[in-house]
């Protein structure tokens, strides 16, 4: 049985994906795939996700959910770099398998490390894997109809139930495996390259790297605050991600806008 609570927090990632992915489409048109695939991998879902398990099974639960999650982020670098690698040598639907099994094959790695270190892992890792990502200026995004929107906003929800019924069946170690996977970026990216090619699609797994320093410091804020702070600690994280967002933009690859007219 859903409890009242948690059905509202459901309620309100089905009204809260719209607005995300209608911001990272604008984005897209104006900045270009780069920009759109960072904002798609920013931890709004994932903050409903520990909303949503802190309602149905507590605040501890919820707090070791987000420290899984923030271990799965050298996965999370994996994905985003074999998937874009593969999918400009092979084409998508290759890109993708091959980027879900190097998630799936890393998350087995790291389920055996202690979690400080595979959070410590995470530094370099970050540091260097954009290094392997495309760096040139991408092209505005085309036009996008508002029915592909609608659709990709059903994965912020997925990721909410998933995380939900994973951590009642498996635990919220496997709740935060299971969640911590780039389900809105890849959405994003499928959607993309349909319309504007490999290379825009490349363009958004670039973005999903460069966005993975703000998810990590949300899970850590969460997982340090939550067992004392409750939900409010999920406000404590999105600061804490705000303020290395300001960082990580830098870093973004934005299309340049065209020259005005003289």
């Amino acid at each position: 049985m859903i409890p009242p609570n948690l059905g509202g927090v459901i309620v309100a990632s089905l009204l809260l994906a719209p607005v995300v992915m209608a911001a990272a489409a604008r984005i897209e048109r104006r900045l270009g795939p780069s920009a759109a695939g960072w904002v798609a991998a920013l931890p709004i879902a994932f903050a409903v996700a520990v909303v949503a398990v802190s309602l149905d099974a507590g605040s501890r639960p919820a707090g070791t959910m987000a420290l899984s999650a923030a271990t799965h982020v050298p996965a999370q670098v994996v994905f985003g770099v074999v998937f874009a690698g593969v999918l400009m040598r092979r084409g998508l639907i290759i890109g993708v398998a091959a980027g879900t099994a190097a998630y799936v094959a890393c998350s087995a790695l790291v389920a055996d490390v202690p979690a400080a270190l595979a959070v410590a892992s995470a530094m370099p890792v970050l540091a260097f894997a954009p290094r392997f990502m495309v760096a040139d200026r991408p092209r505005p995004g085309s036009p996008r109809r508002w029915s592909t929107t609608a659709l990709t906003s059903v994965a912020a929800s997925v990721i909410v139930g998933a995380a939900v019924v994973t951590s009642r069946l498996a635990g919220p170690e496997a709740a935060g495996a299971v969640a911590a996977f780039p389900t809105m970026c890849t959405t994003l990216t499928l959607t993309v390259v349909t319309r504007d090619g490999r290379v825009a699609g490349a363009h958004a797994l670039t973005g999903l790297v460069r966005s993975l320093p703000c998810y990590l410091t949300f899970c850590l804020v969460v997982a340090c605050t939550v067992p004392s702070a409750g939900a409010a600690a999920v406000a404590l994280g999105m600061f804490a991600c705000v303020a290395a967002a300001r960082a990580t933009w830098r870093g973004v690859p934005v299309a340049r806008r065209p020259a005005l007219a003289r």
